[in-house]
């Protein structure tokens, strides 16, 4: 959502987040995950946006306020459930022939 109302300002953006994992994966060109090639797919045309990774916890007045606001999504908002990434499911499948 951040990529699509910045994409509309046709100016430089930066987006900020504080999950690396997620940062380190939409910078992956090699990722399969179905969302993370989503918003690939929707940079890729606006040089103009840039996302950029912070560290959390650290004191950040927005960060703060950002992980308030998740936190409240999470206990008053809609459930909303992603699937499990492909490694995930190699692992588990390879621990399964392992224990067998």
């Amino acid at each position: 959502m951040a990529i699509e109302a910045a994409s509309l300002l046709h100016r430089p953006i930066k987006i900020w987040t504080d999950s690396l994992s997620s940062w380190m994966a939409i910078l992956n060109p090699k990722s399969h995950h179905s969302m993370v090639r989503e918003i690939q797919t929707l940079l890729l045309p606006h040089k103009h946006i840039h996302l950029r990774w912070l560290k959390a916890h650290v004191g950040y007045l927005g960060n703060e306020y950002a992980d308030l606001l998740a936190k409240e999504a999470i206990t008053k908002g809609y459930p909303f459930f992603l699937p499990k990434p492909l490694s995930y499911l190699k692992s588990e499948i390879m621990s399964a022939a392992l224990s067998i």
